[in-house]
């Protein structure tokens, strides 16, 4: 029996949370002999390294996402994929039109990870009709859609004109790490003789919002003993540094840019603060449950209520709220973790099972 082929097209691989989701997903495809295509716009991003060496990269060299349409279609013509999965729109609605000149070979599946409410609107300067427009010219005729929370599931439903009953809530993944770290010698490595260890990840911008889990720090107690750890790099990076030495906390921050391995970082850290405005299902907090780390989320839409509410898997605060934010801190330092309840989360978002759903969707 020939072997299935499935394109995964992105914009590039860099070290963001869908980027890492579709890394351990086409790794693990590509191990269970699936013809992996991963087709970029650019080929760059700090996660190409880890790419399986049979998956065939193909670089577009495209800089703008509109002239991504004749090249795709030309690839799908030559190969002939089952299966074409388009991550982030606009690219997926560009990429439909790729599928459609070629008349529909094989099966297109377009996936998302953000929820489209105003605020991502604003955040990214998307004109909130024009995306309408687009999403029902194109989303509604694909061979379906993914999406990594229910309640993005919910928001696409209400976005498309006609109903459709081909879309997927598939969370996103994490591999589970072969780990053996000496946790002392390791703790000590990264925050010294630090009583109170948090962690913070994710790209610096503006929805981020760090700055909220900054200025509650001035106000802990315990400051003295503290040390906060904030891995990522982005464009608020530089006002997040001004704002740490006006306030003379450089002590008790640190900046480490972008990292690679945070799996050590999680293991030792006494608390993971999420701090975002909005999120889809953040990949951060899953892997905070992995490594048993207490957890700290603003409640933003969408995701992390979604992974910890249910079983109260950790604390969920306001957004945009120091104050709040200080409580959190408090209460989640308190509180116990029920390590059975976690294992039991953990299997919803394992690589092996969140792959498979997939390929279920797709060999169906």
């Amino acid at each position: 029996m020939a072997k299935k082929t499935i394109f995964v097209i992105l914009p590039h691989l860099g070290g963001g949370g869908a980027e890492r989701s579709t890394l351990n997903l086409i790794n693990y495809w590509s191990k269970k002999n699936y013809d992996v295509f991963l087709i970029l716009m650019n080929k760059k991003g700090e996660l190409i390294e880890d790419v399986n060496k049979e998956i065939k990269i193909i670089d577009l060299n495209c800089k703008r996402i509109i002239h991504t349409i004749l090249p795709c279609n030309k690839l799908i013509r030559k190969y002939r994929p089952d299966i074409t999965l388009a991550l982030m729109w606009p690219l997926t609605s560009v990429v439909f039109f790729s599928w459609l000149l070629s008349f529909k070979i094989g099966k297109l599946y377009l996936a998302d990870h953000n929820p489209f409410i105003d605020l991502w609107f604003k955040d990214f300067n998307i004109n909130k009709y024009f995306f309408y427009l687009t999403y029902n010219l194109t989303y509604n005729f694909s061979s379906g859609i993914i999406c990594v929370s229910k309640n993005v599931k919910s928001e696409i439903q209400k976005i498309l004109l006609f109903k459709k009953h081909n879309i997927y809530n598939i969370n996103n993944s994490i591999k589970v790490p072969n780990t053996n770290y000496n946790i002392i010698k390791l703790k000590k490595s990264i925050y010294g003789d630090a009583k109170f260890c948090f962690l913070s990840v994710g790209r610096l911008k503006k929805s981020r919002d760090v700055i909220t889990v900054i200025k509650a720090l001035q106000n802990f107690e315990y400051l003295n003993n503290t040390k906060l750890i904030i891995l990522g790099t982005g464009p608020e990076e530089s006002n997040l540094k001004k704002y740490v030495t006006k306030y003379k906390l450089n002590k008790y921050i640190e900046f480490k840019g972008f990292v690679k391995d945070t799996y050590k970082y999680f293991a030792v850290s006494d608390l993971y603060i999420h701090s975002s405005l909005y999120d889809a299902l953040p990949l951060t907090l899953i892997e905070a449950l992995y490594f048993d780390t207490k957890i700290l989320s603003t409640n933003c839409k969408y995701g992390p209520a979604e992974i910890l509410k249910k079983y109260n898997l950790g604390e969920l605060v306001k957004t945009n709220n120091p104050v709040e934010m200080l409580k959190g801190i408090y209460v989640s330092l308190d509180k116990k973790i029920n390590h059975n309840l976690r294992e039991k989360v953990k299997k919803n978002y394992s690589i092996e099972s969140v792959a498979e759903k997939y390929l279920e969707v797709f060999f169906k």
